[in-house]
């Protein structure tokens, strides 16, 4: 199998199933809870799977540091591309998504106790920062920043050496020698 075929094809079905597990969790309201943190779980198990499938099916069972977070990490750029467009259609879907973003923070600011005057500076920065423009760059920092460390732990996890002398070494040589 071809190494960038075995990237599209990891990247793109971890990238899926992340979007899949994010609509799961928004359709049962879940989408604020804890178990949005099982997106960086999925994420790492596509890394791990997809660099594994690498080393096996197209780096003839071997994989250094250095290509395991390279094929990681491209991976990682794959699954941001998803995440993105799956943003994008949502807010385009569901307009009321920053309002629900923004309600959502001013409870959380009035539940802490907060006084009025504060709660309208954390306001005013809530909206600045939850911009259709703005929850796309973070949607691109999450996944790039957690894709990153991910990429280094599921690298370092799949690396197998290539052996300096292996077996059919040894007999050509012994072979040429005769």
């Amino acid at each position: 199998m071809k190494k960038s075929n075995v990237i599209l094809m990891w990247g793109a079905i971890t990238g899926i199933a992340l979007v899949i597990f994010f609509q799961i969790l928004k359709a049962t309201g879940q989408e604020d809870s804890g178990f949005k943190w099982l997106n960086v779980l999925i994420m790492f198990l596509g890394l791990f799977i997809g660099t594994m499938q690498f080393r096996e099916k197209a780096n003839g069972g071997y994989l250094t540091f250095g290509q395991g977070y390279k094929t990681g990490f491209l991976m990682v750029l794959i699954i941001t591309l998803l995440a993105v467009i799956s943003t994008i259609v949502d807010l385009q879907i569901h307009p009321d998504f920053i309002d629900k973003i923004l309600e959502q923070a001013k409870t959380n600011m009035i539940n802490k106790g907060m006084p009025d005057d504060q709660i309208e500076i954390g306001m005013h920065y809530t909206r600045m920062f939850t911009t259709p423009v703005w929850i796309v760059v973070w949607v691109v920092i999450f996944d790039l920043l957690f894709g990153a460390i991910l990429s280094l732990i599921t690298a370092g996890i799949n690396v197998k050496r290539k052996p300096i002398f292996d077996e059919t070494d040894e007999v050509t040589n012994t072979e040429t020698n005769n």
